[in-house]
């Protein structure tokens, strides 16, 4: 009598290929598609737990635990935000600005907060806003101008460590002179 094959005493049906062909392999799969994220160049790919930044990556791979963190791929290229602010001059008269925002993110340290690019425009807005405020309407266009170079030093400073404000520059302004005050 031959010797019993080692593989039909453990599995006499043959059907253990089947089990890991259709339900552990694509498991295995999909567990790694979830849980693995390739970094691709000019992005820092930030590992987030309850809105802290656990891990970063510039390349490579990161993982991450499905569930309780989030993956959250940043530009590393300097990033134009577009603002409209909305505000009224120190003689009260009521002016919309479009500027333009660029931010660019160097690099975040783990433990910090994070902090979307939608956080920079608004803090962004609000400087100009505030700006606007201690200005009077003659002299509106030519003060904001000058404002310009400042700014992004003053937005920097506001931003994470590692995000940088790079420019801000006011490309129209409106000012409702007629109309009274609403």
């Amino acid at each position: 009598m031959p010797p019993p094959d080692e593989n039909t005493a453990v599995d006499p049906t043959g059907a253990a290929w089947v089990v890991w062909l259709v339900i552990v392999g694509p498991a295995l799969l999909f567990a790694t598609f979830t849980c693995v994220r390739r970094v691709a160049p000019g992005e820092l790919v930030l590992v987030l737990r309850r809105g802290e930044v656990v891990r970063v990556r510039r390349n490579g791979f990161v993982a991450r635990w499905p569930g309780l963190e989030r993956f959250e791929a940043v530009s590393t290229d300097p990033r134009v935000l577009p603002l409209v602010v909305r505000s009224r001059t120190s003689d009260g008269v009521r002016v919309v600005a479009l500027a333009d925002l660029t931010v660019q993110v160097r690099d975040v340290q783990p433990g910090s907060a994070y902090t979307p690019a939608t956080q920079a425009a608004r803090l962004a807005e609000d400087t100009v806003a505030r700006a606007v405020e201690q200005l009077e309407v003659e002299s509106l266009v030519d003060d904001l101008e000058a404002l310009e170079t400042r700014w992004p030093a003053e937005l920097t400073r506001l931003l994470p460590l590692g995000t940088e404000a790079t420019a801000l520059s006011v490309l129209e302004v409106e000012a409702q002179l007629t109309g009274g005050a609403a």
